[in-house]
């Protein structure tokens, strides 16, 4: 199931969360900060042991106060060089974690509209992206959060 809704994804209850990450896993800004406050120090611990992801790939932790089990970070941007992330590479990634929460047994997972605030890109094109290979899983249930 997919599904799009409006919303505060640091307070939807699913077993997982998507962040849109920076590659070096610094929650600054947009929905990497809202998440990072609403999970407490754990992540940020856990994100700086990690220390870099890159665009393509994703990065797990737990999710600490947030109402989920994990957070499954995407990074969309370069830390250091502003290199934002392709359609191709984010549908990868995005792929890849679905992938992740199937064999993990995660049954739902809610995803932000990655890339498309701060990054700039197409909020059309994410949202199609995320839907159609959310559509070739059978699990987890996927909620397309939009603010």
């Amino acid at each position: 199931m997919v599904k799009f809704i409006k919303g505060d994804i640091t307070k939807i209850k699913t077993d997982a969360i998507v962040n849109a990450a920076n590659s070096e896993l610094k929650h600054g800004g947009g929905v990497a900060l809202s998440i990072s406050r609403a999970a407490g120090d754990e992540l940020e611990k856990e994100s700086r042991a990690i220390g870099f992801c890159p665009l393509g790939e994703f990065a797990v932790t737990s999710a600490g106060n947030l109402p989920a089990r994990k957070v499954i970070h995407i990074p969309t941007i370069v830390w250091k060089t502003r290199e934002i992330i392709s359609y191709a590479k984010l549908e990868n990634a995005w792929r890849k974690s679905l992938e992740f929460c199937r064999k993990e047994g995660i049954r739902s997972v809610a995803v932000p509209l990655l890339g498309a605030g701060v990054v700039g890109l197409d909020k059309e094109r994410v949202k199609k992206i995320l839907k159609e290979t959310a559509e070739d899983f059978d699990s987890p249930d996927v909620l397309i959060v939009e603010r």
